[in-house]
Parts: structure tokens; sequence; C-alpha cells
């Protein structure tokens, strides 16, 4: 039986994620591009290399019940074969004897008659008895049970329990594991909302409005986002509907001096353009000269020409533009934990301790965003975390030490009631589970003094 080219290129691609770190999403797309495979072929490589990196540590739960010993000495390559069999026969229920045989198969490809032989093995006793396979007990280990039933790290796990508690640290580990909504932001500066509508329901499966963000659709498409009319044309850009949002708590005006901090890709610069019809002096930051290209050609392909690009260490460039800024965005690099859903492998790269030096960088980002607003000027500060020392914290450590600034509810800045989003502070939060967005904070600070 031939081995699907499908399974060939997900097994190469976990490979590589294993071996050297890679994103699991730019490994699939290098080596789909060298090869002739049909659109059914490309999404099933996509559907079981992300689920796989997504799923690994109950995979790995079920499988090592059966190596036993074995399990920490096998190869990433027998190891992902191992783990992609039971993803197909656990998750997706795929026949028993068609995906022994495969991954039989693609073992003798890329190993040899022994590799081959415990992959039977254990893939056969796998399609019997993984059902009775006891997971840790929620009364007895909730962390363990939560971690391994949801495939989320333990310690990530421990955090949420703590900071939300059980019942929604389940929810939340659920909702990391179901698709993202793909969501698109229409610009107001060409076209309307209706017309973008209309104009792709010829070419999509689902076009339905946002939830919250006036400017927003969901769709749901097998084309490819770029090649979908309106697109080239700069009629929409592609951005989860939480982080429209941002732009509307920051709420842009005509006339102002606005200081994106760290404006890479884009999404939020160019949304703060489209919202002020292109009539505001926009500063984009950032300190990679290849991630600023990016805003550079989003800015290009939207027709905006209102922002201008500086590559430079924020907290440098602060020192150069004291106190000409009305407002301050400033979206800082984060842990991403709000955003695990859309990227399967990256519950994996955290740790607290990536937490920890974040949380030093994201205080001195605001110490620097503090210098470039005027006297009643804006700062809104955001995040795609979950994690208290990265949001409230920081904020509150920030405010601490200047006094000259004072927080402003967030919530009220919203396009549109939002359900359970805003803290007892004025932040809001907003989370997957609850919100069907990507899990974002944002913080509006005034300057008072």
């Amino acid at each position: 039986m031939a081995v699907s080219q499908a399974r060939k290129v997900a097994l190469l691609a976990l490979v590589e994620m294993e071996k050297k770190g890679a994103f699991i999403n730019l490994s699939l797309r290098e080596l789909m591009r060298g090869r002739r495979m049909k659109a059914v072929e490309r999404a099933f490589a996509t559907q079981l290399a992300m689920g796989v990196a997504k799923m690994r540590l109950y995979l790995d739960y079920l499988i090592e019940r059966l190596c036993e010993r074995r399990f920490h000495r096998l190869t990433p390559l027998v190891l992902n074969c191992l783990r992609m069999g039971a993803y197909e026969l656990t998750v997706l229920s795929h026949p028993p004897y068609a995906v022994v045989s495969q991954y039989v198969e693609l073992a003798k490809e890329y190993g040899h008659v022994g590799i081959a032989s415990l992959v039977n093995a254990v893939l056969r006793r796998l399609s019997e008895e993984w059902q009775h396979i006891p997971l840790p007990r929620a009364d007895e280990d909730p962390i363990g049970h939560i971690a391994v039933k949801t495939s989320h790290p333990h310690w990530l796990v421990e955090k949420w329990i703590k900071q939300f508690g059980f019942e929604e640290t389940v929810a939340l580990c659920a909702a990391n594991n179901l698709p993202a909504p793909l969501c698109i932001r229409v610009n107001l500066r060409w076209t309307e909302v209706e017309l973008v509508e209309r104009m792709l329901e010829l070419r999509c499966r689902k076009v339905e409005r946002a939830r919250y963000a006036p400017c927003g659709l969901r769709i749901d498409t097998t084309m490819e986002i770029t090649k979908l009319p309106g697109y080239k044309e700069g009629l929409f850009s592609v951005q989860d509907e939480a982080a429209m949002l941002v732009t509307y708590v920051l709420e842009p005006k005509h006339g102002e001096t606005i200081i994106d901090a760290c404006a890479a890709p884009g999404g939020k610069t160019t949304h703060m353009a489209e919202m002020v019809n292109d009539a505001a002096r926009i500063i984009a930051v950032d300190v990679h000269e290849g991630r600023m290209q990016l805003v550079r050609e989003a800015a290009i392909r939207l027709k905006l020409r209102s922002i201008e690009f500086v590559v430079g260490d924020f907290i440098e460039v602060a020192k150069q533009h004291e106190g000409v800024a009305d407002k301050c965005l400033l979206d800082v690099p984060c842990s991403g934990t709000g955003t695990l859903r859309r990227k399967p492998d990256a519950r994996w790269k955290k740790s607290q301790q990536s937490i920890a030096e974040l949380t030093a960088l994201q205080l001195r980002l605001l110490e620097a965003a503090a210098l470039t607003v005027k006297r009643g000027g804006v700062i809104v500060y955001s995040t795609c975390s979950l994690e208290r020392e990265e949001d409230e914290d920081v904020v509150n450590a920030f405010l601490r030490a200047h006094d000259e600034f004072e927080i402003e509810d967030a919530s009220a800045y919203l396009p549109t009631r939002i359900e359970g989003c805003r803290t007892e502070e004025g932040f809001v939060r907003l989370f997957p589970h609850k919100h069907d967005t990507d899990g974002v904070f944002v913080a509006r600070l005034r300057k008072v003094g």
C-alpha cells in the first residue's frame, strides 16, 4: 500500500519541529512548496501536522502506557509516526486497519523493519485499548486531568487554575483546541462592510458580521485569502476581532499625532489610519527592518499615506519624540497565551521563565511610552496574553511610579457592549472561551499631570 503524500509531509514537518524547534506552519509551507499535491492532500497534511503538534501531550500519554520503558528511547521519527497514527485513531476516528497499514509503510520508508514492527505493535494495541486507558482523575489530580485531556503544559494549567478557577480553565483549554474563526477588517476608507460582504458571499462558504467590531466580517472559505476578490485592491485585511477592538479603545481622531510603538506586522497601525480617513500623523516604530517592511507593504496595499516608518528600539526612539504624541499604542511583545488556538505548537515553546523576562521588557516599554505623550494624552497598553504578570501587574507597577497617569475605563470605548469583558480595575480582557476571540488584555491610561 502506497503511503499518502500528505502523511509524508506531515511527518517530516513534525520531525523538523522536534529536532530544530521550527514552527510547524512554516515547515509545512516549505515542504509543500516543492511538491505537487492536490488541495485535499494539502488540507489533510495541515490538519494532521497541526493536530499532532497541538495534542502532543495527550497522544504521548496514551503511547507511553503502551511502550512503557521504551517510550523515552524513541527517536523523533518513530515517536511522530506513533503520534500521527494515534491522532488518526483517537481524534479523527479513522479505520484502524487503514491507519496501521499506512504508518507501518511510512516507518519502513523512513526507518527499517524493526521500527515498522514497533509501530505496527503499538498502533494495533492502541486501536483496541485507547478508550480504556484511564486519564488522571479530576478529583485526585486536577492539574494533570486538564493538562492531559486538553494537551496543555502542566505549569500553564496550574497558573490558570489559580487565576481563573478549575471550571474556567477547563473551558479555556477546550476552546484552545477548537478552530479559531477567520476574521477580516473592512477598509472603511475605501468601501463599506455591506459591499465587501456581498462580494465575498459569491466566493466563500459563509460570510457573517463580526460579533463586536463594526468593521469586521467572519468568513469561511477554502480559497487562499490573498486570492479572494478585494484583497489585492486593499478592501480588507485579515485581523482577529479582538485586535480590531484594541484600536477602538485607542480612539484615534483626525489631526492627532499617534505613535504605534511596536507596529509590525501593521494590523493596528493601518486600522488607525483607516479610522481617521488617513488624516492623522501616525508614527509606526519597530525594531526589525524586515518586520517593518510588512507594515510598509500593508500600507501600500491599503492605499494609506499618513503613516511614517521608524526602524529602531522604541526605548531609544521615545527619547527623540518626547511629548509629541496625543496617543501612543503600546501593543507589547508578550507570551501570546491568548492565541494558542491559532498556533498549535506555541504552547510547548513557552515557560514561566520566559514570561518573567517579558514583564521586565514590557515595563521598560511602558516607561518609554510615558515620555512620548503630551499632558492630556493617552497610552493604550495591550497584550495577547492571559497572564496577570504581563497585564495588570505591569500596568499597576507603572502607575505606582507615575502618579501623573490614571486609569480610564477601557470598556467605555468599545464600539459595542461586550458581556464579561470589563475587569474590576477598568481594564478589558477578552477570552477565547467566552467571547470567541483571541485572548486580549487592554488598558487605557491618561496623562493628567
